[in-house]
């Protein structure tokens, strides 16, 4: 029977590792995404479906790390930032199409592609501040 200092370190670990993975898919995911969507924006390919799910994917990613980070950290502006950053890339997502539609349409595209790539720039210090606490957790017991 395991003592309860090794479950606990192992617990640690497995979190450590779960957000290493995190991260590793969110990184992933978004660099799939800028280059499907730029595909599809220049009308090279159309594969609008693939960068719809590859989409919803990143997003249930972004938000297991903020909840994650909600119920982790003590700070909970950055975790909750990153949830209803989720939540609007994914309605800009679908609701794009019905937007500034005709010539002004490519401003929705800059503003869906910006906050894709400010939803990547959450997952850094969020991760970052999660690994740092997990790190600090294992080495108090």
């Amino acid at each position: 029977m395991r003592n309860r200092r090794t479950t606990r370190w192992a617990i640690e670990f497995g979190m450590r590792n779960l957000i290493k993975i995190l991260r590793l898919t969110a990184r992933v995911l978004v660099a799939a995404q800028i280059v499907l969507g730029l595909l599809i924006w220049f009308g090279k390919i159309s594969l609008t479906q693939a960068h719809i799910g590859i989409g919803s994917l990143f997003v249930l990613d972004l938000w297991a790390l903020g909840i994650i980070a909600l119920f982790a950290l003590s700070a909970r502006g950055l975790s909750l930032l990153t949830l209803l950053m989720g939540g609007l890339i994914m309605w800009l997502g679908v609701a794009q199409t019905t937007l500034l539609v005709g010539p002004a349409h490519w401003a929705i595209r800059i503003l869906h592609l910006l906050l894709g790539i400010s939803a990547m720039g959450l997952v850094e210090p969020l991760t970052k501040a999660l690994l740092a606490h997990y790190a600090e957790r294992a080495d108090q017991h």
